[in-house]
């Protein structure tokens, strides 16, 4: 693993980020294949799936109050040379997510039906077609839930080591298999059943219950930079629930101001029409391309934020948030060009169907142009979180999230009648209002100061 605490910086942010990229990389490509494959059974089916997914993502608002705030003290213990402490905090976070992916996977099985037809209440006449494929998608997925959530708590304390590499492998893994069983469940090849939409569900909810089963076993092994025990006490203990729920809670609000903000930003799509709700699907997949570099970097800057704190170090920790902002820039205005001067081929990858084609390419046109900006938002917003303020990333989610996103696409998607093409303008608002807010925020250097309630006890 890299010395995070010293040496090369550029080469420490690049040792940190890149396998972090070549993960989400992977997940997103089988994501784009999975997606590819479900495309050529029907429009109905890519917006069914795509729909679905929202609705885990959507979930995930609840993981991330304890993924984030694992990661940050992970990464502050680990940079102080508390290893000890560090696993307490690995140990109580793996079992309260654990209990918050069965009841938020019973929820979601409970109540498909009703999730898909309220996505779709916007719509004046809803495709049950799209709503009898969700459900049943929401239904076969959430059947994962629980390990999925373990799967990524295990990749937030492994970051928090330092030890990125872990879970590239094992996502990589699994991604495959993925891919390998959606082509032979989707189209029933050889002695596979043909099962269409729920052939691409079991092989996701069956991939991702796999690479939770692999991560655990590592963290439990000799190779594990932080090693857990059987014998260790798994036994919850409220008060570092509560130090790890300190730092997650905003972030967990974070998300779910910004997974629900993205529900009602797919319901105002909705109510567009089925070409639109299709090509918004594609246009979604293909964006996520650019978030990689954003993720990886936004990830590294993170855990240098975390560990150089603990260590003392806050100048360095600020100028790796610097350094993980710029290079992300660059990669991800590279993926900008691509979505300028090949949209529309990259649009024709999903869907044959011209309509669909011509509207997707047209709006990724106009993302190509935020993307340098919401590098910036990415990797800031990890630097932050890494540092304990994770409030403030909650507020700036706010304020681009619903007061440029949702009501400026309503504006000039809905009231104006620009269509899919004013929702996706008001997105590009949305990457400009909040890389502005970040940028402040960061340079003012107030989250140099932050102490976390372990640390203030200690004084």
């Amino acid at each position: 693993m890299p010395d995070i605490i010293k040496g090369n910086l550029r080469r420490t942010v690049l040792l940190l980020a890149l396998p972090v990229v070549a993960r989400m990389f992977l997940q997103m490509l089988v994501g784009v294949v999975d997606l590819a494959m479900v495309g050529q059974i029907s429009p109905a089916a890519i917006s069914a799936v795509g729909m679905g997914n929202q609705i885990f993502i959507l979930s995930t608002a609840i993981l991330n109050a304890f993924t984030v705030g694992t990661t940050a003290l992970v990464a502050r213990m680990t940079g102080a040379g508390k290893t000890e402490q560090a696993k307490v905090y690995a140990r109580q976070s793996l079992v309260v997510t654990f209990a918050a992916g069965i009841i938020l996977g019973a929820l979601v099985f409970f109540s498909a039906g009703h999730i898909m037809r309220f996505m779709m209440i916007a719509a004046e006449d809803p495709d049950p077609e799209i709503i009898r494929l969700g459900t049943l998608y929401l239904r076969i997925v959430a059947l994962a839930e629980p390990l999925t959530f373990t799967m990524m708590n295990c990749y937030a304390i492994l970051q928090g080591a330092g030890n990125m590499k872990a879970p590239l492998y094992i996502m990589g893994f699994a991604n495959i298999l993925n891919a390998v069983f959606d082509y032979l469940l989707i189209f029933g090849i050889g002695l596979f059943p043909k099962w269409g939409v729920a052939g691409a569900a079991i092989a996701t909810a069956g991939s991702k219950n796999l690479a939770a089963i692999i991560a655990l076993l590592f963290l439990f092994s000799e190779s594990s930079p932080i090693r857990l025990r059987l014998t260790d006490s798994f036994r919850l203990q409220g008060k570092r629930i509560q130090e790890i729920m300190d730092i997650g809670l905003p972030s967990a609000g974070e998300q779910l101001v910004r997974s629900s903000g993205q529900f009602v930003f797919s319901m105002l799509v909705a109510g567009l029409g089925p070409i639109a709700i299709a090509a918004n699907q594609i246009i979604s997949k293909s964006t996520s391309m650019s978030f990689m570099p954003g993720i990886g970097f936004g990830h590294a800057a993170t855990t240098l934020t975390g560990q150089n704190l603990g260590a003392r170090q806050p100048e360095r920790a600020e100028r790796s948030g610097y350094m993980a902002a710029k290079i992300a820039a660059i990669f991800m205005s590279c993926v900008g060009l691509m979505f300028f001067f090949f949209s529309h081929e990259l649009a024709g990858f999903f869907t044959n169907d011209a309509a669909v084609q011509q509207a997707a390419g047209e709006c990724l046109k106009i993302m190509a142009f935020s993307q340098p900006f919401l590098a910036y938002v990415m990797v800031l917003a990890g630097a932050l979180r890494g540092a304990g303020d994770t409030k403030y990333v909650l507020l700036v989610t706010l304020i681009g999230t619903w007061g440029s996103r949702v009501v400026i696409g309503w504006l000039l998607g809905i009231y104006l009648g620009l269509g899919l093409k004013g929702v996706w303008l008001a997105m590009v608002m949305d990457n400009l209002i909040r890389a502005a807010m970040m940028i402040a925020r960061y340079r003012k250097g107030q989250w140099k100061t932050i102490r976390l309630r372990s640390e203030a006890q200690a004084v």
